[in-house]
């Protein structure tokens, strides 16, 4: 089961930048031993980050599995409608909150059941970023972009390994990107920056159907999981627009 928790908050000076401090609210709200859980996983069954909207600052977290669910956004919500930010004592009201749930069954049914389309238009909303050979790739790869999702598909479900090389090297090879509008942007965490890119990409897919349906899963998972590094501290945050 995936799900997020979208809230509309209601301060000062609320945005991307503060996601890393925004992690720190959501850490103390967690159970000890959940939390030195999260220490031990090579990647988190999360994902949490900022947007600016016309009507305010929307704190977004999303868990991906029941365990997460449990143990971190009904955890998070628990009799509680603001919060402080511990370094500046600030505190922040909780304005509107909305839990909304997809099953995996769902992204599956799609996949047997749904046409896909050719075009993916893709939009990055936080600043993003991949680490290849100990190095930071700050602009859209194909490969790095499914090997990630496949990966965390992978590590969020205990009967599904979507680590697949033969069906990564047909996307590559068999997609491409048809038009972007990117432009780089670094993405502050304790006193040190990350480079990373925000903006527009729509993915061509010229291979067979069965690509493009499993394709779409992947970016439909991405949604909640985001995408590359630092994804739980607020980098990453993805959106499909169609598909």
């Amino acid at each position: 089961m995936l799900a997020s928790l979208s809230m509309l908050l209601e301060g000062k000076g609320i945005d991307y930048r503060k996601s890393s401090v925004l992690q720190g609210v959501l850490m103390e709200r967690l159970d000890t031993a959940y939390i030195d859980f999260l220490h031990r996983q090579q990647m988190h069954p999360y994902s949490q980050y900022v947007v600016t909207t016309e009507d305010g600052p929307v704190w977004h977290i999303q868990t991906l599995n029941e365990e997460a669910y449990e143990n971190i956004i009904k955890k998070f919500l628990h009799g509680r409608d603001s919060f402080t930010l511990r370094h500046t004592g600030q505190k922040v009201f909780i304005r509107h909150h909305q839990v909304d749930f997809l099953k995996k069954t769902d992204l599956l049914d799609a996949f047997y059941y749904e046409q896909a389309g050719r075009d993916f238009p893709l939009e990055f909303l936080t600043p993003t970023a991949f680490r290849q050979n100990n190095r930071y790739v700050i602009l859209p790869d194909i490969r790095l972009i499914c090997q990630n999702l496949m990966m965390k598909y992978t590590m969020s479900s205990r009967t599904v390994d979507m680590m697949d090389e033969e069906a990564l090297e047909q996307i590559v090879e068999h997609c491409f990107i048809k038009r972007h509008r990117i432009q780089s942007k670094p993405f502050p965490v304790e006193g040190s920056t990350i480079p990373g890119f925000v903006g527009s990409v729509t993915i061509h897919c010229k291979g067979t159907e069965t690509m493009a349906r499993y394709f779409r899963l992947l970016l439909d998972f991405g949604e909640f999981s985001g995408v590359g590094v630092k994804t739980a501290v607020g980098m990453g945050a993805m959106r499909l627009r169609g598909g």
